[in-house]
């Protein structure tokens, strides 16, 4: 059975989609540092440290709500808008996971919405004991 996520009950709906889903034993989430009242990058997002860490921050409260923790995450898609990111983007992954393990990850230049800088997709295993 799918379980779909939306922990604050954001207006992803309206727009098409849910930021998160559980199905299968995995759980598959998405973490952007995107306001919805202004269509922009967060206010707050004020470096690219802090909307990589908003966007893991998301990404642990969806997959929270099916159970799972951030240790649970084994894959992430990153998104950045310039190369130039990377650096910065690498130590804010590494602090929010601390002493690992740390997940399988792809990283791609792109464009992307909102003027967001960092986009972020995991996939987490659920527990054991959960499925």
């Amino acid at each position: 059975m799918t379980q779909f996520l939306n922990p604050r009950n954001a207006p992803f709906p309206q727009y098409g989609l849910n930021p998160g889903a559980a199905a299968n034993g995995m759980v598959f989430a998405g973490g952007m540092a995107f306001d919805f009242d202004t269509m922009a990058r967060r206010a707050d997002a004020d470096s690219i440290a802090t909307e990589t860490r908003l966007c893991l921050e998301e990404i642990e409260e969806i997959i929270t709500e099916a159970g799972c923790t951030k240790r649970d995450i084994v894959k992430v898609t990153a998104y950045l808008s310039d190369d130039s990111y990377r650096g910065e983007f690498w130590g804010a992954f590494k602090a929010f996971f601390g002493d690992g393990p740390y997940p399988a990850r792809c990283t791609f230049v792109v464009g992307i919405a909102g003027g967001c800088r960092v986009e972020l997709d995991a996939v987490a295993a659920l527990p054991q004991a959960s499925r």
